[in-house]
């Protein structure tokens, strides 16, 4: 199988780390952001969308992060858990946790200070910390992880954010016990800290 996309995507990471713990091999072409090659031939007739990530699965060519995560599932038998269970707290991550990250992130790291719109941060933080408390009830059931005694591609599609999250505001799980020791869990598998646990600093704009 080949993975396409740069490393520094959190989307890209997500395939990473679920390789790593199914343990199948793989090539990494490293495409998109600074990196180009996202109008080469070579990857536009893989996706219409030109955006990372993209899996090579033999003749099958998927993108969006979470398609892959679940092809990848059900391919191997594992990861899957609760189906339906995870597959909610999947569209979860798309629909409410993963947006306002995505803006904060954006603001903070992806922009110079004198560029950033500091109300648009503080209501992007607010709702991501909504999400965080979402999530926090949907753990506070004692389930070791989201989808629920197993580890899924659930924990993978949402934790693959909780490195940056944690690295801009260390301080964020204070008040989502039920979130930071979930966190914790996840952050000593191996493929978060392959994959997850890494510099960003290609991403940020210095000047």
């Amino acid at each position: 199988m080949i993975v396409w996309g740069r490393a520094s995507s959190v989307n890209v990471q997500k395939v990473l780390w679920a390789m790593a713990e199914l343990g199948l091999p793989f090539e990494h072409r490293i495409v998109g952001g600074k990196y180009g090659g996202l109008d080469g031939q070579d990857f536009a007739r893989l996706t219409p969308v030109r955006r990372v990530p993209v899996l090579q699965d033999g003749d099958l060519s998927l993108w969006e992060s979470h398609a892959i995560l679940r092809h990848l599932a059900r391919r191997e038998g594992k990861l899957g858990g609760s189906e339906s269970v995870v597959d909610m707290w999947m569209e979860f991550g798309s629909t409410t946790l993963q947006p306002p990250f995505i803006a904060v992130f954006w603001q903070r790291v992806r922009m110079l200070p004198a560029d950033r719109d500091e109300k648009a941060m503080a209501t992007n933080l607010g709702a991501l910390k909504s999400a965080l408390a979402m999530l926090g009830a949907g753990l506070a059931d004692g389930r070791a992880y989201i989808g629920g005694a197993e580890f899924s591609v659930a924990d993978i599609a949402l934790g693959s954010l909780f490195h940056r999250i944690l690295d801009l505001f260390p301080d964020i799980l204070s008040a989502t016990p039920h979130v930071a020791a979930w966190q914790a869990r996840i952050a000593s598998q191996p493929g978060y800290q392959t994959y997850i646990a890494t510099s960003y600093d290609e991403l940020k704009v210095t000047s």
